[in-house]
């Protein structure tokens, strides 16, 4: 019994060591602002993340033209344009906890390529 006692807590100890904890510092910060850079298949940083009910402006520097959304905000953020070599700005509120794709639709392929992933964090 004292085995299997010591082997649960090792495995809990473990598991709870391995879990990455990417909850942002900022949380009780009411305003946050993002630098992402936009490639063709990729978005640097590629998993931003807020809290829910601040105001995020995302500032996307892109290296291509095309249109970008972010799934479950199209409401808020409706799909955007971007162009390559300019700054798009995008300033809303993060009403909806949860894990959100980004998406980029290329100019010269309007399929779409997920590009990262938006995380909105409980506060």
């Amino acid at each position: 019994m004292r085995r299997l006692t010591l082997l649960l807590a090792a495995v809990t100890l473990l598991t709870t060591a391995c879990v990455d904890d990417s909850r942002p510092t900022t949380c009780d910060e009411p305003r946050v602002e993002l630098e992402l850079d936009l490639g063709a298949e990729a978005l640097t940083p590629d998993a931003p993340a807020v809290c829910r009910d601040q105001e995020v402006t995302l500032r996307i520097a892109s290296e291509v033209d095309g249109v970008i959304h972010i799934h479950g905000y199209d409401a808020v953020v409706p799909a955007t344009e971007v162009s390559a070599g300019d700054v798009l700005q995008l300033t809303f509120t993060a009403a909806r906890s949860g894990q959100f794709p980004i998406e980029l639709h290329p100019a010269d392929d309007p399929r779409g390529v997920s590009v990262g992933v938006f995380t909105v964090h409980e506060p």
